[in-house]
This record gives C-alpha cells, sequence and structure tokens, in this order.
C-alpha cells in the first residue's frame, strides 16, 4: 500500500517499454514476471521486469491510461489521520515547546508555555523527520512531492511551528490549501526555489521516469539540505516470501520497486548519495499479502480491510504477523525502508 498520490503525467504515462532498467540503467537481461491489480481485484495482469544487475522491479510497459486505477476511492483521497485546528494561543504554546525540544531554543514564557501540558501526540508522527532532516529553525522550507490532497504531515509540520511548507500533486484539479498548507497541481519540475527538506512518502515508486525526478531534486535540494524517501524494498524478505502476491508490487501503480542497491545506484546517477536508513513494516503487510496469496483483493467481500470481523484473521494472526515485522524491522530485512539522501560530495557523483 502506499501513502500518497502519484507523480506521473498523462503524457509520462504514455512511455512504452524500454530496454534499460529505470533504476540502475543498466542493459543486463531481466526476469519477466505477471503481476496482478489486486488493491481493487481487477486481476488484470501486468509485466514487470526484475533487473540482473540491481534486483529492482519496473513495469515493462506503462499504461497510457494510467490515471484510472486512481479511481475516487484511491485511499489517499482520504486523510489518514485527524489533525486538529488549534487556537492562536495555543499554537503559540505548542510552538513554543516543540521549539525546546527540537531546536534547543528558548520561546515564551514558562507561564504560557504551561497551559499546554505536553508537546501533542501528533509531534511524533514528524519528530523523526524534523531530526533526520537536521532542520534548525521554523523557516526551513519544506517540499512534499506527491503528496495528494490532503498532506496530513505538513499539516502536522504547520501546526508545531513550521511555516514554509509546501505540496505538489498532479492528480488535483486546481491548486487548493489543506489547513494552511499550500498544495500546487503539478510536479516536482513545476516548483522553483531550494528547500532544505524535500519528501517522498511512497510517491517515487509512482514517477515513470525517478532517474529524472531525483536530478530534479538535486537541483533544488540546499546546500546542506536533506531528501527523505520512503518506499517499498524489493529485494528483503516479503518478496523472497510473497513473491507477486506481495501487497508493495501495487501493479500497475507501482511503477518502480527499488532494492536497495539499485536504490543507491539511482541516487548516485542523480548526483545524491545515501546519509542514512531506517526499516520500516507493520501486520498489514502481511494480511494483505496472505489475502493475495488465497485471491482475495484489498476492497472486495471477505477481506479483513473490508469487515475486519468477518474476515480470516483473528488477534492471534495480528500479534503474530506484528511481532513479526518487529523482527524483520530490527534484522534489517522489512517490507520498507526511510532512504535520506543528500547531495553527492565532488567527484561522487555517477
Amino acid at each position: 500500500m502506499t501513502d500518497d498520490r502519484p507523480t506521473a503525467t498523462a503524457a509520462e504515462a504514455a512511455t512504452k517499454a524500454r530496454d534499460d532498467c529505470r533504476v540502475c540503467g543498466e542493459l543486463t537481461g531481466a526476469e519477466r514476471i505477471h503481476i496482478r491489480e489486486m488493491m481493487f481485484g481487477t486481476r488484470a495482469s501486468f509485466e514487470y521486469r526484475r533487473c540482473q544487475a540491481c534486483g529492482s522491479l519496473s513495469i515493462d510497459e506503462i499504461p497510457v491510461d494510467l490515471g484510472r486505477f486512481y479511481p475516487p476511492t484511491y485511499y489517499s483521497n482520504d486523510a489518514r489521520m485527524r489533525v486538529e485546528q488549534d487556537p492562536l494561543w495555543r499554537r503559540a504554546a505548542i510552538r513554543s515547546l516543540v521549539g525546546r525540544r527540537a531546536f534547543g531554543r528558548q520561546g515564551l514564557s514558562q507561564r504560557i508555555a504551561r497551559r499546554v501540558a505536553s508537546v501533542p501526540d501528533a509531534y511524533r508522527v514528524v519528530k523523526d523527520i524534523i531530526e533526520g532532516a537536521g532542520l534548525t529553525t521554523f523557516e526551513d522550507p519544506i517540499l512534499d512531492v506527491g503528496c495528494g490532497a490532503m498532506p496530513v504531515r505538513l499539516a502536522i509540520l504547520r501546526k508545531v511551528g513550521f511555516r514554509r511548507l509546501q505540496g505538489v500533486e498532479p492528480f488535483l484539479s486546481g491548486d487548493l490549501t489543506y489547513q494552511g498548507v499550500r498544495v500546487k497541481k503539478g510536479e516536482l519540475g513545476d516548483i522553483e526555489g531550494r528547500f532544505r527538506l524535500i519528501m517522498f512518502h511512497h510517491s517515487l515508486e509512482h514517477v515513470t521516469d525517478p532517474l529524472a525526478t531525483l536530478r530534479q531534486v538535486a537541483a533544488r535540494l540546499a546546500p546542506d539540505g536533506r531528501c527523505l524517501i520512503r518506499t517499498p524494498i524489493a529485494d528483503g524478505y516479503f518478496w523472497r516470501t510473497y513473491g507477486t502476491d506481495w501487497v508493495e508490487l501495487d501493479a500497475p501503480r507501482h511503477i518502480a520497486l527499488f532494492s536497495r542497491v539499485g536504490l543507491e545506484r539511482l541516487a548516485r546517477r542523480a548526483g545524491l548519495e545515501v546519509a542514512g536508513l531506517a526499516w520500516e513494516s507493520g501486520a498489514w503487510e502481511f494480511v494483505a499479502s496472505e489475502q493475495y496469496r488465497r485471491d482475495i483483493a484489498m476492497y472486495e467481500p471477505g477481506s479483513w480491510f473490508v469487515d475486519r470481523a468477518g474476515g480470516a484473521f483473528d488477534e492471534d494472526h495480528l500479534r503474530e504477523y506484528k511481532a513479526e515485522a518487529r523482527r524483520r524491522v530490527e534484522e534489517g530485512d522489512a517490507g520498507r525502508a526511510a532512504i535520506w539522501l543528500r547531495r553527492a560530495r565532488a567527484g561522487e557523483a555517477a
């Protein structure tokens, strides 16, 4: 499952099959794999190639009508958590507390700050982002690429005090504002300026040309900036266990699924380098993949995601899957990862 809307245009979607790997650029042979669309249960089959050089997967031919695979019921049209709007006094107090926590700076008086006993729970959602990017001020500019119509993380960043926030999403009817955050209809190439942080929360795997996209990132990062990419990792435990039933394959919406080696090579080709990596996984990945193995799509009758009480997975299953997900994260062999990139040092770009 992805977190955000895609960043591919209709024109890009017309791109035909190619011989080189979309990820590492090598022309080596590839294993041909057929993957079904199983989020909505159309079961249409799409041919992918697994690169023999880097192990990444990429779709052989991008559907011209790619947009039809993102219907109004696509889950990213809904906010995944509620971000409450605060009165001005509370926003000021939260900003003061977060400023002390994140930057070690003094803010409002203790009397005002005490009106909010602690930073909001939502701060935990963005705490690792703030720390991983090395942000030092609420004025640091932040861009979320492929953020959808409801960029919750940007709204949380605004809630805790950040001011220079921008989202960009191609599949909108027009520009919009979500809880005070501007979201532009367009793509990364339509955005000007430099950013301390550029984020792709499960959107890079949707773009038709990941190399061109990361080159645009390199051109827009501040010298000390960071790019955060959260994405499935295609050569780990879930691929080995479930193969074409792995939920993260998500054909045909996922144009490319990166192996760890493939993503590192892609970054170098774009003038970037890996600065850090944290593994991620959850019980839902097991549930969905087990369902696909049983020919149960995500959003059809009998699915746990439609009717948890009537699904085939009870609390014992979920406890087992949660424990296994934690184990995979600890062992560095999970289904997803958060990868931090920075501009490559002189002489290190491919």
